[in-house]
C-alpha cells in the first residue's frame, strides 16, 4: 500500500513538473499575434460587425493567465459614418491560474485605456448597435436551447457559469478605466451629449464585501451650450447571489458652466445612502441631501414593485431658504415688492406617495415669510388628471408681494370705464382649461389681505368636472360683517353660462372704502344681495346677457364730504341770483349728511339695471329715486327726488314741502349730476297760487252762502263765472261745493257790492302771485 502510494505521488509529481514546464514554455513557443485573422473572424461571427485588432496581443500563463491587447476597433453600422463605433488603445486582464482548479475566479486588475464609444440613433429611430444586439440574442438563444437539451430537468444552475464557476466565486483585484469617452447623438430629437475624460476606479471587488468606487468625467451638451465636470465617490457593497446592492457615503459633485446654465455657472452636490434589491424590486434611499443654488433639500424614499408596478413613498424637505438669494444664484432678478422684507424666507416639508396612477402629498407644511400653509393634495390618473386638496392658510398679505406703490395706485387712480374698451369687449374668454379639469378642494384662510381688503375666517369649497366649475360656498368675515358667495361657470356648452349669488351682511362700509380707495365718503352698516346669471364668450356679450336682481341697504350712516340740505339750499340761493359763500355750499371735508337708511333694489334684464324704490332717510329730508343703468354702454339715467319737509325753516324754508329733483347721468363711477331747483320753485309757486285761489273761492262761496237769499240768480251766476275765469275754477264744481241751488233768492245790492269786492280782491292777489312767480323765474339762472 505504501509502495503504491509512493508510486502515485511520484507520477503526480512528474505530471505537475510537466505542467509547469508546459506553462513556462507555452508563451515561448506560441505567439497569439500569429492568429489575429482567426481571432478577428471569430469575434465578427459573434457580433456581426467588422473587428480590427491592430495592436499587439500579449499572453502570460503563470502564475496569472493574462491577456494584453493593443489597439482594437469595431466598425460602425452602415449609415453612421466612417469612424469606428468603438475603439480602445489598450486593455489588460489576468486570471490567477491555481484557484481555477478549485473553480474560483480570481482576476487581477482590469485596465482599459483610451476607450471611445460612439452611440447614435438615426432619423428612422434605429441605433448603431441594434444589429450587434440581434446577433448576440440569436447566439444566446441557441446556447440556452443547447443547455436545456443537455442539462437534466432537476438541475438548477443558479448563478453557476459555464464550466461550473459561480459568480459568487468571482474576485477582481480592481478596475481601472482611464481616458475614456462616450458620445450619444439622436437625430430624432437633436440630442447631442459627449462624455470625455472619463475615469472609473475601484478597489478589490469581492461579492458581499464593500468596495470604494470613484467615477469622474466631463459632460458636454453643445446644443444646450452646457458643460459639466462631475465626480462620484461611494462605498458600494454588491451581493450578486442575492441580487442585492447597497451603497453608502455617496457624494456626487457637479460644476456646470455655459450659456445654458443659470447665471453661467452652478455648483451642486448630492449625497446619501441607499440599497437596491433587484429580486424584490425594492429601492431605499436614506439621508439624501441636495445642495445647490442656495437650496438645501433632504429626502428619504422607499420604492417597491419596481419590477412590475413601481410605487414610491417618503418625505421631502426644503430647509429654510432665502428666495431672493436663490433667484440671484440662478441669474434671475428678484421682483421689487411693496414690503422690503418680502420673499426673504421660505420652506417646504411633506410626505409623498407616488405610483403610476396617482401622486399624493400629505402633512404639507409650506412657509413663506410669516405665512404658513398646511394640509394635503393629490392628483389621480395622470392621463386625465383629477386634483383634490384640503389646505389651511394661516395668513397672507398678497399686497406685500406686489410692485412698490401698487396699493397707493389702486387707491388713487381714477375709476376705470366700466363699459370697457373695444379690445376688452371683443376679447374672448378662454375657458378651454375647464373642459378636462377635474377638481375637488377646500381652502381655508385665517387672514387674507388683497387689494387692501382684509378678510378673516375665509373658507372656500370648489369643484370642477365635465366643464363645470362650482364654488359653493365661499364664506368669510370682513369689516365686522360676513359674506357668503356661490358661483358656477358652465363651459360644457358652446356658449358658456355663468351664475353668481351672494349676500353681504353687517359690513362696516367706511373702513372698507378707506382700505380700497383711501376715502371715507360713506360710513354705514351695509347689507347687500345679488343673484345674477349671464352667458357668452366675450365681455360685451356677457354684459348684454346679464339677468337677475341686485339690492343694497345701508343703515345708520352718513355721507361724508357734503351736506345734501346745504347743497340744495345753495342751489336755491344761486337760482335767486345771490352769491354763495365758500363755507355755505355744502361741500367740504367737514360737511356730512347723516342718514338713517339708504336702500335700493334693481331688477336686471339683458344688461340693464332698473329700479324705482330708492329710499334715503336723513335727519333733514327724505329722498326717493328711480331710473336705469345700461351696463354694456355704461350709461346711467337716474333721478333722485329729495323731499323737503313741510316744517323746514332757515335756508330750506322757501322749499318746504317740495321735491327737488337730482338728475344723475353718464358714467356710473363718475356721473354728472344736476339739481333742478328751478322746477321745484316753479312747482312751489303754482302750488301756492292754487292754494290761495282755492282759499279765495272758499271765501266768496261763504259770502254767497251768507247772502244767498238776497242775491238773484243772474248776479250769482256772473260772480261764479268771473271767479272761474279769473282763478280757473269750474262753476259746476263751485255750485256743487257750496250746495246751493242756482234759483236762490237774489242778494241786496249792497251785498252784491260786497261780493264783487271779494272777486276783485281775489283777482288782485292772484295777479300779484303770478307776477312774483314770473319775476322770480326771470331772475333765476339755469342750473
Amino acid at each position: 500500500m505504501k509502495r503504491t502510494l509512493r508510486i502515485l505521488l511520484a507520477v503526480l509529481g512528474v505530471l505537475v513538473a510537466l505542467i509547469v514546464v508546459a506553462v513556462i514554455a507555452l508563451p515561448l513557443i506560441f505567439d497569439p499575434n500569429d492568429y489575429k485573422p482567426q481571432i478577428n473572424a471569430a469575434i465578427e461571427r459573434q457580433i456581426g460587425r467588422e473587428v480590427n485588432i491592430s495592436g499587439d496581443i500579449g499572453l502570460s500563463v503563470f502564475p496569472w493567465l493574462g491577456l494584453e491587447l493593443g489597439r482594437v476597433e469595431v466598425a460602425n453600422a452602415e449609415g453612421f459614418g466612417d469612424k469606428p463605433m468603438a475603439e480602445m488603445n489598450s486593455a489588460e486582464v489576468s486570471v490567477k491560474l491555481l484557484p481555477l482548479i478549485q473553480r474560483d475566479i480570481e482576476v487581477g486588475t482590469v485596465t482599459l485605456n483610451g476607450l471611445r464609444l460612439r452611440l447614435a440613433r438615426n432619423a428612422d429611430g434605429r441605433s448603431n448597435w441594434a444589429d450587434i444586439s440581434e446577433h448576440l440574442s440569436e447566439g444566446q438563444a441557441e446556447a440556452e436551447e443547447a443547455e436545456q437539451t443537455e442539462a437534466p430537468d432537476d438541475v438548477d444552475t443558479g448563478t453557476q457559469t459555464e464550466g461550473g464557476f459561480t459568480l459568487e466565486s468571482l474576485q477582481i483585484g480592481a478596475i481601472d478605466v482611464s481616458d475614456a469617452a462616450i458620445s450619444w447623438r439622436d437625430e430624432t430629437t437633436g440630442a447631442d451629449y459627449r462624455l470625455t475624460g472619463v475615469r472609473l476606479g475601484t478597489g478589490r471587488l469581492v461579492d458581499g464585501q464593500p468596495v470604494r468606487l470613484e467615477f469622474s468625467g466631463d459632460l458636454a451638451a453643445p446644443e444646450e451650450d452646457l458643460a459639466a465636470d462631475f465626480n462620484l465617490v461611494a462605498r458600494v457593497e454588491p451581493n450578486i447571489a442575492d441580487q442585492f446592492y447597497r451603497f453608502s457615503d455617496m457624494t456626487l459633485s457637479v460644476l456646470a458652466t455655459g450659456e445654458g446654465v443659470p447665471n453661467g455657472k452652478q455648483q451642486a452636490s448630492l449625497s446619501g445612502n441607499g440599497e437596491y434589491d433587484a429580486a424584490e424590486g425594492r429601492l431605499k434611499l436614506s439621508g439624501m441631501t441636495f445642495q445647490g443654488a442656495g437650496l438645501n433639500v433632504t429626502a428619504n424614499v422607499d420604492g417597491i414593485g419596481l419590477n412590475d408596478k413601481p410605487a414610491y413613498a417618503g418625505r421631502v424637505t426644503f430647509k429654510r431658504f432665502d428666495p431672493r438669494a436663490v433667484m440671484n444664484e440662478l441669474g434671475m432678478d428678484a421682483p421689487a415688492t411693496q414690503k422690503s422684507g418680502a420673499l426673504s424666507s421660505a420652506g417646504f416639508d411633506a410626505q409623498f406617495d407616488i405610483n403610476n396612477d396617482r401622486a399624493e402629498f400629505k402633512q404639507i407644511l409650506a412657509t413663506l415669510d410669516e405665512s404658513s400653509l398646511k394640509g394635503s393634495a393629490r392628483v389621480e390618473n395622470f392621463e386625465r388628471p383629477a386634483f383634490k386638496f384640503d389646505l389651511d392658510l394661516d395668513q397672507l398679505n398678497v399686497d406685500d408681494y406686489l410692485p412698490p406703490g401698487s396699493a397707493e395706485q389702486a387707491q388713487s387712480e381714477q375709476p376705470a370705464e366700466t363699459g370697457g374698451g373695444e379690445k376688452q369687449k371683443a376679447a374672448e374668454i378662454d375657458l378651454s382649461a375647464l373642459k378636462d379639469l377635474r377638481l375637488n378642494g377646500q381652502l381655508s384662510a385665517g387672514s387674507l389681505t388683497a387689494a387692501n381688503i382684509e378678510v378673516t375666517h375665509a373658507e372656500l369649497t370648489v369643484a370642477a368636472r365635465d366643464g363645470v366649475l362650482t364654488i359653493e360656498p365661499l364664506t368669510a368675515d370682513l369689516y365686522d360683517g360676513n359674506v357668503r358667495v356661490s358661483a358656477r361657470v358652465d363651459a360644457s356648452r358652446d356658449t358658456p353660462r355663468y351664475a353668481f349669488k351672494g349676500n353681504l351682511n353687517g359690513l362696516q362700509f367706511e373702513p372698507l372704502l378707506k382700505d380700497v380707495a383711501d376715502t371715507d365718503r360713506v360710513a354705514a352698516l351695509a347689507n347687500m344681495s345679488v343673484d345674477v346669471t349671464s352667458a357668452g364668450k366675450q365681455v360685451a356679450s356677457m354684459k348684454r346677457a346679464l339677468n337677475g336682481n341686485l339690492s343694497f341697504d345701508l343703515r345708520d350712516g352718513a355721507f361724508n364730504g357734503f351736506n345734501l340740505a346745504e347743497v340744495i339750499a345753495a342751489a336755491r340761493t344761486r337760482l335767486a341770483g345771490d352769491e354763495v359763500g365758500s363755507d355755505d355750499g355744502g361741500i367740504g371735508s367737514d360737511e356730512q349728511t347723516p342718514f338713517n337708511r339708504f336702500a335700493a333694489s334693481f331688477s336686471i334684464s339683458d344688461g340693464v339695471l332698473a329700479g324705482k324704490d330708492l329710499n334715503l332717510v336723513t335727519r333733514v329730508l327724505q329722498a326717493t329715486g328711480s331710473g336705469s343703468y345700461d351696463l354694456a354702454d355704461n350709461k346711467l339715467d337716474y333721478t333722485v327726488a329729495a323731499m323737503v319737509p313741510e316744517d323746514s325753516s332757515g335756508k330750506l324754508a322757501d322749499l318746504a314741502g317740495l321735491q327737488v329733483p337730482i338728475k344723475l347721468t353718464g358714467n356710473l363711477l363718475s356721473p354728472d349730476y344736476s339739481l333742478d331747483v328751478k322746477t321745484a320753485l316753479r312747482g312751489a309757486a303754482e302750488k301756492r297760487l292754487q292754494e290761495e285761489s282755492d282759499d279765495l273761492k272758499n271765501k266768496v262761496r261763504e259770502k254767497l252762502e251768507e247772502r244767498g237769499k238776497k242775491v238773484d240768480a243772474d248776479t250769482r251766476a256772473r260772480i261764479e263765472k268771473g271767479l272761474n275765469s279769473l282763478l280757473g275754477g269750474s262753476s259746476k264744481k263751485a255750485a256743487a261745493d257750496d250746495g246751493t241751488d242756482s234759483a236762490s233768492t237774489p242778494a241786496a245790492p249792497a251785498e252784491q257790492g260786497e261780493g264783487g269786492d271779494a272777486g276783485v280782491e281775489a283777482e288782485n292777489r292772484a295777479g300779484e302771485n303770478n307776477e312774483a312767480a314770473a319775476q322770480e323765474n326771470a331772475q333765476s339762472p339755469a342750473q
